[in-house]
């Protein structure tokens, strides 16, 4: 057996990413992936604990990128609002930012939305509308105390649209949209949903 070296744990990750896409987490053979790169099922254990670990570590860079992007976008808003820059709050996503986080790991995505049930990541997108909508509502409180009116909106409302949202958003993951393709339907997408908020917020 080869020893297990970074090589070869690089090299597990890069074929169990295949076999994830393939045959998704709950279908995936952890002896298959053993096979595949030519190690015992023991030593691949060696590697990871369990295959949602080792699904982790293919998605795990993918998950901190987003993340990151996320928090940028929330700190930018909170930018805009002390500097009573209203109108820029709804433009806050460019489309570019968003195809650069997408396609610098498209397949990871693609894991997430599409491959990811018996993971921690299944619910990914109703745990990101959940995280949306409450700092959504906390944002508008702090609209409403700089003095900003604010439409008051009943909660499951602003649930389902941002759900509608998000779904549609990833939809070009779900439908393999090239980047090209990606870009003209988000900025149809923005095109429905900017002028939609501005309208039910009122601000």
């Amino acid at each position: 057996m080869p020893k297990l070296t970074k090589e070869i744990r690089d090299l597990v990750v890069a074929n169990a990413k295949l076999e994830f896409l393939e045959n998704g987490f709950e279908h995936t053979s952890m002896r298959s992936i053993a096979s595949n790169v030519g190690i015992s099922v023991a030593g691949l254990y060696k590697l990871f604990a369990n295959k949602e670990a080792l699904f982790d570590e293919v998605v795990k860079p993918a998950i901190v990128e987003f993340d990151t992007y996320y928090e940028s976008v929330k700190k930018d808003s909170v930018k805009k609002l002390e500097c009573e820059e209203f109108d820029a709050i709804w433009s806050g996503r460019s489309i570019e930012s968003i195809l650069n986080l997408l396609y610098a790991d498209f397949d990871a995505f693609k894991l997430i939305i599409c491959c990811s049930t018996g993971t921690k990541y299944e619910n990914f997108l109703h745990d990101l509308v959940v995280r949306e909508q409450k700092d959504t509502e906390k944002f508008v409180q702090r609209l409403e105390e700089s003095g900003v009116s604010v439409r008051p909106v009943r909660s499951e409302y602003v649930h389902i649209l941002m759900r509608s949202y998000y779904g549609a958003l990833f939809d070009v993951v779900r439908h393999d949209f090239t980047r090209n393709q990606a870009e003209q339907f988000l900025i149809v997408l923005n095109k429905f949903f900017e002028p939609g908020w501005r309208e039910i917020f009122r601000v």
